[in-house]
Protein backbone atom coordinates (compact mmCIF):
# COMPACT_ATOMS: atom_id res chain seq x y z
CA UNK A 1 0.00 0.00 0.00
CA UNK A 2 2.84 2.70 0.61
CA UNK A 3 4.72 1.24 -2.08
CA UNK A 4 1.70 2.55 -4.28
CA UNK A 5 0.86 5.36 -3.10
CA UNK A 6 4.43 6.85 -3.19
CA UNK A 7 4.98 5.17 -7.16
CA UNK A 8 1.97 6.98 -7.33
CA UNK A 9 3.13 10.63 -5.84
CA UNK A 10 5.97 9.84 -8.18
CA UNK A 11 4.04 9.67 -11.07
CA UNK A 12 2.31 12.78 -10.60
CA UNK A 13 4.66 14.72 -9.77
CA UNK A 14 7.01 13.60 -12.78
CA UNK A 15 3.75 14.43 -15.26
CA UNK A 16 3.60 17.86 -13.32
CA UNK A 17 7.60 17.88 -14.36
CA UNK A 18 6.70 17.53 -18.18
CA UNK A 19 4.17 19.70 -18.17
CA UNK A 20 5.62 22.68 -16.60
CA UNK A 21 6.29 25.33 -18.89
CA UNK A 22 10.10 26.04 -19.61
CA UNK A 23 11.71 29.60 -20.42
CA UNK A 24 13.49 28.92 -23.68
CA UNK A 25 17.42 29.88 -24.02
CA UNK A 26 18.28 33.31 -24.36
CA UNK A 27 14.65 34.50 -23.41
CA UNK A 28 13.30 37.43 -20.90
CA UNK A 29 13.12 36.73 -16.93
CA UNK A 30 10.02 36.63 -15.25
CA UNK A 31 8.40 35.42 -12.25
CA UNK A 32 8.20 31.27 -11.47
CA UNK A 33 6.05 29.12 -14.42
CA UNK A 34 3.41 27.08 -12.67
CA UNK A 35 2.35 24.18 -14.63
CA UNK A 36 -0.45 24.22 -17.25
CA UNK A 37 -1.51 27.92 -15.63
CA UNK A 38 1.76 29.66 -16.47
CA UNK A 39 1.50 33.33 -15.01
CA UNK A 40 -2.09 33.60 -14.58
CA UNK A 41 -2.28 33.98 -10.45
CA UNK A 42 -0.13 36.94 -10.95
CA UNK A 43 -2.80 38.37 -13.33
CA UNK A 44 -5.92 37.36 -11.31
CA UNK A 45 -5.82 40.24 -9.12
CA UNK A 46 -8.64 42.97 -9.75
CA UNK A 47 -6.13 45.43 -11.32
CA UNK A 48 -3.74 43.45 -13.16
CA UNK A 49 -1.68 46.52 -14.44
CA UNK A 50 -1.01 47.23 -10.45
CA UNK A 51 0.39 43.47 -11.09
CA UNK A 52 2.50 44.33 -14.09
CA UNK A 53 3.94 47.27 -13.14
CA UNK A 54 5.38 45.18 -9.83
CA UNK A 55 6.85 42.78 -12.37
CA UNK A 56 8.39 45.68 -14.18
CA UNK A 57 10.17 46.96 -10.81
CA UNK A 58 11.18 43.64 -9.95
CA UNK A 59 12.32 41.66 -13.50
CA UNK A 60 13.22 45.64 -15.56
CA UNK A 61 11.96 47.12 -18.88
CA UNK A 62 11.81 43.74 -20.30
CA UNK A 63 10.31 40.60 -18.73
CA UNK A 64 8.21 37.67 -19.84
CA UNK A 65 5.14 35.91 -18.56
CA UNK A 66 3.34 32.65 -19.63
CA UNK A 67 -0.54 32.85 -20.54
CA UNK A 68 -1.06 29.26 -19.80
CA UNK A 69 1.66 27.51 -21.85
CA UNK A 70 2.27 30.21 -24.08
CA UNK A 71 5.26 32.68 -23.94
CA UNK A 72 4.77 36.00 -24.22
CA UNK A 73 7.46 38.62 -23.67
CA UNK A 74 6.20 42.12 -22.25
CA UNK A 75 8.45 45.61 -23.11
CA UNK A 76 7.75 49.04 -21.17
CA UNK A 77 9.17 52.45 -21.48
CA UNK A 78 10.17 54.29 -24.48
CA UNK A 79 13.60 53.30 -24.53
CA UNK A 80 13.13 49.58 -24.56
CA UNK A 81 10.40 49.74 -27.20
CA UNK A 82 12.90 51.87 -29.62
CA UNK A 83 15.70 49.00 -29.00
CA UNK A 84 13.17 46.19 -29.30
CA UNK A 85 11.64 48.37 -32.89
CA UNK A 86 14.69 49.19 -34.15
CA UNK A 87 18.29 47.52 -33.17
CA UNK A 88 16.34 44.39 -32.24
CA UNK A 89 13.94 44.09 -34.35
CA UNK A 90 14.50 40.51 -35.68
CA UNK A 91 14.69 39.36 -32.30
CA UNK A 92 11.03 40.66 -31.58
CA UNK A 93 9.82 39.87 -35.16
CA UNK A 94 8.70 36.76 -34.60
CA UNK A 95 4.17 36.56 -34.37
CA UNK A 96 2.12 33.82 -32.31
CA UNK A 97 1.45 31.05 -33.93
CA UNK A 98 -2.32 29.85 -34.00
CA UNK A 99 -3.43 26.61 -34.71
CA UNK A 100 -6.87 28.00 -36.74
CA UNK A 101 -4.34 29.97 -38.83
CA UNK A 102 -1.74 27.98 -39.62
CA UNK A 103 -4.46 25.11 -41.02
CA UNK A 104 -5.96 27.88 -43.16
CA UNK A 105 -2.86 29.85 -44.17
CA UNK A 106 -0.55 26.69 -44.33
CA UNK A 107 2.41 29.22 -43.41
CA UNK A 108 2.05 31.02 -45.89
CA UNK A 109 0.84 35.16 -46.17
CA UNK A 110 2.30 38.55 -45.00
CA UNK A 111 0.47 39.51 -42.61
CA UNK A 112 0.04 35.72 -40.26
CA UNK A 113 3.87 34.54 -41.45
CA UNK A 114 5.93 34.50 -38.90
CA UNK A 115 9.60 36.20 -40.05
CA UNK A 116 11.36 34.88 -42.13
CA UNK A 117 12.59 33.66 -45.57
CA UNK A 118 8.84 32.92 -46.93
CA UNK A 119 7.78 36.27 -45.15
CA UNK A 120 10.28 38.15 -47.09
CA UNK A 121 9.66 36.52 -50.35
CA UNK A 122 5.88 36.81 -49.84
CA UNK A 123 6.22 40.31 -48.76
CA UNK A 124 8.99 41.03 -52.20
CA UNK A 125 6.17 39.60 -54.27
CA UNK A 126 2.89 41.76 -52.64
CA UNK A 127 5.17 44.54 -52.97
CA UNK A 128 6.15 44.37 -56.99
CA UNK A 129 2.34 43.21 -57.48
CA UNK A 130 1.28 46.24 -56.04
CA UNK A 131 3.84 48.81 -58.12
CA UNK A 132 2.67 47.03 -60.82
CA UNK A 133 -0.84 48.45 -60.62
CA UNK A 134 0.70 51.83 -59.64
CA UNK A 135 1.39 51.80 -55.85
CA UNK A 136 4.27 54.76 -55.77
CA UNK A 137 3.29 55.97 -59.30
CA UNK A 138 2.52 59.62 -59.87
CA UNK A 139 -0.11 58.84 -63.27
CA UNK A 140 -2.68 57.62 -60.26
CA UNK A 141 -2.00 60.70 -58.63
CA UNK A 142 -3.27 63.06 -61.41
CA UNK A 143 -6.28 60.75 -62.19
CA UNK A 144 -7.52 61.22 -58.55
CA UNK A 145 -6.89 65.03 -58.26
CA UNK A 146 -9.06 65.71 -61.92
CA UNK A 147 -11.87 63.68 -60.36
CA UNK A 148 -11.19 65.92 -56.88
CA UNK A 149 -11.67 69.02 -59.38
CA UNK A 150 -14.52 67.85 -61.16
CA UNK A 151 -16.00 66.88 -57.98
CA UNK A 152 -15.33 69.80 -56.16
CA UNK A 153 -17.43 71.78 -59.16
CA UNK A 154 -20.49 69.72 -58.95
CA UNK A 155 -21.06 70.17 -55.43
CA UNK A 156 -20.56 74.21 -56.01
CA UNK A 157 -23.22 74.08 -58.82
CA UNK A 158 -25.65 72.76 -56.58
CA UNK A 159 -24.85 75.23 -53.63
CA UNK A 160 -27.96 76.05 -51.47
CA UNK A 161 -29.93 73.30 -53.06
CA UNK A 162 -30.51 69.59 -51.71
CA UNK A 163 -28.13 66.88 -52.54
CA UNK A 164 -28.15 63.28 -52.44
CA UNK A 165 -24.41 62.58 -53.18
CA UNK A 166 -24.48 59.00 -53.53
CA UNK A 167 -24.86 58.61 -57.08
CA UNK A 168 -21.87 61.61 -57.94
CA UNK A 169 -20.05 60.26 -55.09
CA UNK A 170 -20.28 56.16 -56.10
CA UNK A 171 -19.44 57.74 -59.59
CA UNK A 172 -16.05 59.51 -58.49
CA UNK A 173 -14.84 56.35 -57.23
Amino acid sequence: MFVSIVLLWFCFCFILFQLKARRPKNFPPGPPILPVLGNFLYLASKNPLKELEKLRQTYGNVYSLFLGTRPAVVINGLKAMKEAMLVKAADYAGRPQDTLAGDVFQGKGVILADYGPVWREHRRFSLMTLRNFGLGKKSMEERIHEEIQFTVKSLEKIIGKTLSPQVMFHNAA
